[in-house]
């Protein structure tokens, strides 16, 4: 009998100590419900540095967030993912953002991250002089881009139209050899693509011209899913926090922010250094970049891009911007 008593009692011990075990364990293995999860699409190109910043340097990660980063090679494929369900949130230039809106999926614009007026650049063979010289030429350009709209206003702000030139719709990729085989006698785009086609043609190209003064900004845009806004809104402010952080630290580790951008967009330093001067970083959302927003919409209306207008105030939603900001 007092046998038994002992071996009951040791084991009772084993059970309490067992479950103390486990308590602990518990205690100390984070919940996974605390991890917030986000699939986010943006390029591997200057435009998008903030968010490339975030990813690798763990600022998302330091929000909460698990991001799932879904590379695409332009702005129009982000609004495609958003558009399909595929991302909850994506990156993009003006032209794709206002392209998403004319959908009237849904989707809305939660900030700007940056602009560049000049960020467009026309870049070709040395025969061509001026716009005006593209007549009859082939211009290589990512269709449905901001690129593509700023090819428009500046055939537009020359006295041409596009019935004047050969667009060729061009995989940033092929854009290099493409020039150097002459199946197009120039491209338009944003960096890194123009300075990859300088370094690949040397002396035989050179920048025709950008978009400068041409009425926009050219406002690098964040759009979200309604569904992200219904169903996880916390996602987004964890999600903007991460990014301000981003464009804080490219202000001071400079240095460090341009060999890790430089190696993930596969670029040199001093290349890497000459494309940031298209572009600057902020998160904002400002009146100039609402109006060169409605100024791309009636533009890409009048050019048969889009259907119908979006109404662009409608399309904003500022909270978590103001949230972040205040």
């Amino acid at each position: 009998m007092k046998i038994g008593r002992k071996i009951l009692a040791v084991v009772a011990a084993i059970i309490i100590v067992a479950a103390a075990v486990g308590a602990a364990i518990l205690m100390s293995a984070p919940a996974d419900d605390d991890v917030m999860e986000l699939r986010l699409t943006y390029s591997n190109k200057i435009d998008y540095e903030p968010l490339i910043i975030a990813q690798e340097k763990g600022f998302f990660k330091d929000e909460g967030l698990n991001v799932t980063a879904l590379i695409v090679s332009g702005g129009i494929q982000s609004a495609e993912a958003l558009a399909t369900g595929s991302a909850d949130m994506g990156a993009m230039g003006d032209a794709p953002g206002v392209t998403l809106m004319a959908k009237n999926m849904g989707a809305k614009l939660i900030a700007s991250y940056g602009s560049g007026e000049g960020q467009h650049r026309l870049v070709g063979w040395t025969d061509i002089a001026t716009v005006t010289d593209l007549v009859g030429k082939k211009v290589g350009v990512q269709f449905g881009s901001s690129s593509q709209g700023a090819l428009l206003r500046l055939l537009e702000a020359n006295g041409l139209s596009a019935d004047d030139i050969t667009s060729v719709s061009l995989s940033p990729a092929d854009m290099p050899n493409a020039v150097k085989t002459r199946q197009v006698d120039a491209i338009i785009g944003s960096e890194p693509w123009p300075t990859n086609v300088e370094n690949a043609n040397g002396a035989d190209v050179h920048e025709i011209t950008n978009s400068s003064g041409l009425g926009s900004t050219y406002p690098l845009v964040l759009m979200v899913t309604q569904k992200l806004i219904d169903e996880r809104p916390e996602v987004i402010t964890a999600a903007l926090k991460a990014i301000d952080r981003a464009i804080a630290y490219m202000g001071t580790d400079y240095e460090t922010s341009i060999a890790l951008c430089a190696g993930k967009i596969g670029i040199s330093v001093s290349d890497e250094k000459k494309c940031l001067d298209t572009v600057s970083y902020g998160l904002r959302l400002e009146r100039t970049d609402i109006d060169s927003l409605r100024s791309v919409g009636e533009f890409l209306l009048s050019s048969g891009k889009i259907s119908a207008l979006p109404d662009i105030e409608a399309a904003i939603d500022r909270t978590y911007l103001d949230g972040v900001k205040a």
